[in-house]
């Protein structure tokens, strides 16, 4: 099959490599669309925190955002059949520790990640092996495109779960990459009488808006906890969820947050150590709250997204074949083209 490994910092190639072997509980997928991640772009420039605390070694098949159709089950296999339209978790767990169990498999410590930690090969190929435990059907009514972003919104889904977002509730979202303008609908979704949302790309505001953000704010134009707290009569959001990986977010986060809130932190931030606000946390008594990937919530937000509460098309931008993905980073690496979801086709 053709696939896409990342061979050393800033270095790939297109080629031909085995088609994934499958064991009795896994099926094998026929990719037909596959997100470009940030994730995937730290992986490849070497930066990655997999990479840096050693879980994660180049080469490697990237790629785990993605859809596909079965087109081989294993012996054991009894929920799936040759034809199926599926997507699948993330985080693939070893099932038998006391984490998996309890359906904690994000944080089972056998756990392998697709297209990134403990080199579990990904989906920038035409073929990938699941677990069948891990497997999900894709709604009639979903596209293979729009079945792509499901780990998008799962994660931003299990964010809004985690924060507690409940009816009434006003919530800012930091970040306006897919995640963020994913969370905004899920905490529309869960409740809240009001999503902010903030960003740098008024086109992404825009799109933000059309799927459910009440207010949104360019960071370009001011300053953000003092809008923040000009929408909510001074007194600042029940729940923050940032979603954009910049640490000098954490502060904004604090500064906008009521007393009593909780911070939900959706992203991995390159640099591990920083120095933020500690003492807004002691003395404005809150909760922050770190997420790992997306347990638990691929089901519940496939319903979502096949019943048209969670919209995926309006954040997909680009589309490029697998064999063209330089011409797809020229574009991310340019800065000049707006982008949100761009996703590639093997």
């Amino acid at each position: 099959m053709k696939a896409i490994r990342f061979l050393e910092p800033n270095k790939f190639s297109y080629d031909e490599v085995p088609v994934p072997e499958i064991k009795d509980d896994e099926v094998l997928v026929k990719i037909k669309a596959v997100g470009i991640c940030g994730s995937d772009l730290e992986l490849l420039e070497g930066e990655m925190p997999h990479q840096k605390n050693g879980y994660t070694t180049f080469p490697l098949i990237p790629g785990h955002e993605w859809s596909g159709e079965i087109v081989k089950i294993g012996d054991d296999v009894k929920g799936f059949k040759v034809g199926d339209r599926v997507v699948g978790d993330v985080s693939i767990g070893c099932g038998k520790c006391d984490f998996c169990r309890e359906g904690k498999f994000n944080i089972c410590p056998n756990r392998v990640v697709i297209g990134s930690y403990r080199n579990k090969d990904g989906a920038y190929a035409e073929y990938l092996n699941v677990p069948e435990r891990h497997m999900y059907l894709i709604p009639d009514n979903l596209s293979y495109d729009e079945a792509a972003l499901i780990e998008t919104a799962a994660t931003a889904y299990y964010g809004v779960k985690r924060g507690r977002v409940s009816f009434g509730e006003t919530v800012l979202c930091i970040g306006d990459g897919s995640i963020g303008i994913m969370a905004v609908q899920c905490a529309k979704a869960a409740g809240a009488s009001k999503v902010l949302l903030v960003g740098s790309w008024n086109e992404k505001l825009e799109i933000a808006k059309e799927v459910g953000a009440d207010e949104v704010f360019n960071y370009h134009d001011g300053n953000i906890h003092e809008w923040v707290k000009s929408m909510t009569k001074e007194m600042g959001v029940d729940v923050v969820i940032e979603c954009s990986g910049n640490s000098s977010a954490i502060d904004e986060s604090l500064l906008s947050l009521k007393p009593g809130g909780r911070i939900v932190l959706l992203s991995l931030y390159w640099n591990y150590s920083f120095e933020t606000r500690i003492n807004d946390i002691i003395l404005k008594d809150c909760d922050v709250i770190g997420v790992l990937a997306s347990r638990n919530t691929f089901r519940p937000t496939l319903a979502m997204m096949g019943n048209g509460v969670i919209k995926a098309s309006p954040l997909i931008t680009h589309h490029h074949k697998l064999a063209d993905f330089e011409e797809a980073l020229n574009i991310i690496k340019g800065r000049k083209e707006m982008r949100l979801k761009m996703l590639l086709h093997p």
